[in-house]
């Protein structure tokens, strides 16, 4: 069978696999990535914010395909993470790093986030308003449905843009920016060599300072802008929390996962704000359907009235967990 084969014209079997042809030599080397991930207790700052960053821009990368080829909203969303929780890290690690190169990776993040941000956000109150609409009268169905398919639209044009963004070479340039700050994050001087477990410390608190602070400027009936804020600071300190968890252990989880609550409870609470801001928007049209559209609209606002009074309510029930001395004893 051999001889017949080589007297057709076979030759000897290539054994080089087809990626090593293609890439070279760099195709048989180790992830990037994937030194700087597992870290011990006794790590040092240099561990740990590689490890952080590591992990951030896996989480990136490896939802990058979903989010280009596929439909998939969670592919867009663990990205949109990815790019906000590394922002995130790095204005926790700040004071440990250089002030300059910090704050080009930060914008450079903010613009892909942004990219991302537009779908992620339609996404959202498509979920959110499709949801609702299956609950209303028959009557309504007409309407809602219209303000559907505009939303769907908006979603598209906005998938156009991020496509654009992902492919340009400023997202390329950024990824690579990213991959080399997990290998080689730009210290101040002895910052890299200190015990993470000491310094985490210090990380924590000033998240949390700016998280109490704003709280502590509510008055008694809080505007939505101001509420927003603490979310975002909620946000800022879970993060902080739990890029220590590796260094820290369960009492920075806890910790984390109570400020979790508070972020989410507000985070219901500028959904429907948002939701409702569109819908008058959606509603203010005119054409063809405006009637039913507007009255659609009418009824899914009312909704998000409730959902804002139920945040309202409910989110200081999760401030006074997270609050609890108790679970700040190793800050």
């Amino acid at each position: 069978m051999v001889e017949q084969l080589r007297f057709a014209g076979a030759g000897t079997v290539d054994p080089v696999p087809k990626i090593v042809r293609a890439l070279g030599t760099r195709a048989t080397a180790p992830p990037d990535l994937a030194e700087f991930q597992g870290i011990d207790d006794d790590a040092t700052v240099a561990e740990l914010v590689r490890a952080t960053i590591a992990n951030g821009v896996t989480r990136l990368i490896r939802h990058d395909p979903g989010v280009r080829l596929g439909d998939d909203p969670e592919d867009v969303h663990q990205a949109r993470v990815a790019t906000r929780r590394l922002r995130s890290d790095l204005r926790t690690f700040r004071r440990l790093l250089d002030e300059e190169w910090v704050g080009t990776l930060r914008d450079e993040l903010k613009w892909i986030a942004g990219e991302l941000g537009a779908v992620r956000d339609a996404d959202v109150l498509t979920e959110r308003l499709r949801e609702q609409a299956a609950e209303l009268p028959p009557v309504d169905a007409g309407g809602a449905a219209a303000l559907l398919r505009k939303l769907a639209a908006e979603r598209a044009a906005a998938r156009d843009e991020m496509g654009a963004g992902l492919d340009s070479a400023r997202n390329v340039d950024l990824v690579d920016d990213l991959v080399r700050a997990a290998g080689e994050p730009r210290f101040v001087e002895e910052a890299a060599d200190l015990p993470a477990r000491d310094a985490a410390k210090d990380l924590v608190q000033r998240p949390w300072k700016h998280l109490l602070s704003s709280v502590d400027a509510l008055g008694k009936d809080p505007e939505d802008e101001l509420l927003h804020e603490v979310r975002k600071r909620a946000k800022q300190c879970r993060y902080a929390s739990e890029s220590m968890v590796p260094v820290i252990g369960k009492p920075a989880a806890k910790f984390a996962s109570a400020v979790a609550g508070v972020q989410e409870v507000l985070g219901g609470l500028q959904d429907a704000v948002v939701a409702e801001d569109w819908l008058r928007k959606a509603a203010a049209g005119g054409g063809t359907g405006a009637a039913p559209r507007a009255l659609a609209a009418g009824e899914l606002i009312a909704r998000q009235r409730s959902d804002m009074e139920v945040a309202r309510r409910g989110w200081k029930d999760a401030w006074k967990k997270a609050s609890s001395k108790k679970l700040r004893a190793w800050m």
